[in-house]
């Protein structure tokens, strides 16, 4: 491991209490020679609250303005949380479902950290200056309703309740595989999606990635946040043109949600890099093929949240460098480059307070320029009760030099949890289709699937199908299923999640709401074989 990336990625809690307390000392504008408390006037109280706050935050993340949540969330949620990881709240941590684990993480101060006085101040601060009511969405063009270029069908094969986990659609065969965390599986479908086969993995499936004629399957061991290492990465064998499991290459790890594969140095043998997002508990590793199925671990970032991960070589040295999303408190993207050896050097792209909640990137090259932008969603409203946010959506951001990345594109999207961009009408530049977990059902439940026709200038055309709230569409692909020569999409619906969801929707959903969808792509004549199945 880089020992760089060591040593940014893995600061103990001891030492970023040591930080903390350093900055504290160090600011005349927080070190007053009379203590504040409840008696001191409110301006008082309040600046000492602004600047306690800033410093604070620092220590783990980038700081988070007021205006970001409204004064109830910030009261009974999100400070609340941050009184018990400051080691303010024993109390509080008895009653979470985990506390031994949360306990034993070192993530936890074991003992007050600030004096109460100090907390309240920052209290005081955060509910003075946040608004009454969540900030409204900035203006964005109405989502039109009919989707032209596609044709939706349902699925004829459903779980009886569906919960979704991963859709990948196969380039070789054009199977689409569904992975449903309440029966275990992994199901093999066709292109109408029909039944072929159903595998019992014992876990629940996220991810699934191609390795010559066989797969890896990443498996995240629990869906709802949870400090438990049932995460597991399996290899599935092909043979006879058919799946099965043939073994578990990694266990026992934190919420496991996404294995890329990738000599990363130069040994001619497939390592896996792997996402471990957990929840309080969590880390980003590359493991080592030393052969023979054994692998060492190499930590790159030692922070839960990681989301996503891809090679590429960003510098052109000839080397695969790693982009990773990191998600939780971080919010950042970073690019570690590799020295050839397996040793890697970060950077950070961009990064946002831990708020906004990333869900995705893909890496697409949107300006024609041969380097590689990223397309990003942000909209995970799930962690506790919490308003809509103005800042989740989709976004493009450009790379100007290698180094720079710059945000040349945002569009406004309640619960943004996926962004695809391909050619999908084949008029030369890049859609994108999108879905969202968290949508406003109420005011705007067409945020549910969107897609935005590339119009040029970084103008997208939004527009969705009739039925866009047939699922809760947690995971999606595209890919030529039928074989006509164009992109399909497959969405997959996962009902049940945090957050809340209109009665009547839910009970439709649970009676006979799909496990997935295709969106059959109209600009080619599909195969014979397909004609009248639609």
């Amino acid at each position: 491991m880089n020992r760089k990336v060591g040593q940014a990625s893995r600061l103990s809690l001891r030492g970023k209490l040591v930080v903390m307390l350093a900055l504290l000392v160090s600011r005349e504008s927080i070190t007053a020679e009379q203590p504040v408390g409840a008696s001191s006037p409110p301006e008082v109280r309040l600046a000492r609250g602004r600047e306690l706050a800033k410093v604070m935050c620092a220590t783990c993340h980038l700081f988070p303005e007021p205006s970001l949540l409204d004064r109830k969330t910030w009261l009974d949620e999100t400070l609340p949380r941050m009184k018990i990881r400051l080691g303010l709240a024993p109390e509080l941590l008895e009653l979470q479902r985990e506390a031994a684990l949360l306990k034993a993480s070192g993530r936890i101060a074991p003992a007050p950290v600030l004096p109460q006085d100090d907390f309240a101040a920052i209290t005081a601060y955060y509910a003075t200056e946040a608004p009454a009511t969540a900030l409204p969405q900035g203006p964005r063009p109405p989502i039109e309703v009919g989707l032209p270029l596609f044709q939706y069908e349902r699925g004829a094969f459903r779980h009886p309740m569906a919960s979704t986990t991963l859709v990948h659609i196969d380039p070789e065969t054009r199977r689409i595989y569904l992975g449903d965390a309440e029966t275990k599986s992994l199901s093999v479908v066709n292109a109408h999606g029909e039944l072929i086969r159903l595998i019992p993995v014992d876990n629940i499936p996220v991810h699934l990635a191609r390795f010559r004629d066989d797969f890896y399957l990443t498996m995240i061991g629990s869906f709802r946040p949870s400090e438990s290492t049932l995460g597991a990465v399996g290899f599935l064998k092909c043979a006879g043109g058919e799946l099965s499991m043939d073994r578990l290459v990694l266990r026992d790890l934190p919420r496991t949600v996404q294995t890329e594969i990738g000599d990363l140095n130069h040994d001619g043998r497939p390592d896996l890099i792997v996402c471990q997002f957990g929840n309080n508990i969590g880390h980003f590793s590359w493991y080592e093929n030393l052969g023979d199925w054994k692998f060492k671990e190499h930590v790159l970032i030692d922070k839960p949240g990681a989301v996503r991960a891809v090679v590429h070589d960003f510098n052109g040295d000839g080397h695969p460098d790693i982009a990773v999303l990191i998600t939780q408190e971080t919010e950042a993207i970073f690019i570690l480059t590799n020295d050839g050896k397996g040793n890697f050097t970060p950077q950070i792209a961009f990064q946002w307070p831990p708020v906004h909640g990333h869900t995705y990137f893909e890496l697409v090259d949107f300006n024609g320029d041969g380097r590689m932008d990223f397309l990003v969603t942000n909209g995970d409203n799930g962690e506790y009760p919490s308003p809509l946010k103005n800042y989740h959506g989709i976004r493009i951001y450009l790379n100007r030099d290698g180094r720079r990345f710059e945000e040349a594109f945002f569009f406004p999207l309640n619960g943004a949890f996926k962004a695809i961009a391909r050619d999908f009408d084949q008029d030369g530049d890049l859609d994108i289709a999108a879905i969202s977990f968290y949508p406003d059902y109420t005011s705007a439940p067409r945020e549910s699937f969107v897609y935005l026709e590339n119009l040029g200038g970084m103008k997208f055309r939004p527009r969705t199908f009739r039925q866009c709230i047939a699922g809760r569409w947690l995971v999606m692909d595209a890919g030529d299923v039928d074989g006509d020569g164009d992109l399909d999409i497959v969405l997959g619906s996962c009902i049940h999640g945090p957050s809340d969801v209109p009665d009547a929707l839910m009970l439709d959903w649970e009676k006979s709401g799909p496990s997935l969808v295709i969106l059959r792509n109209q600009l080619r004549v599909p195969n014979s074989s397909l004609q009248g199945k639609n």
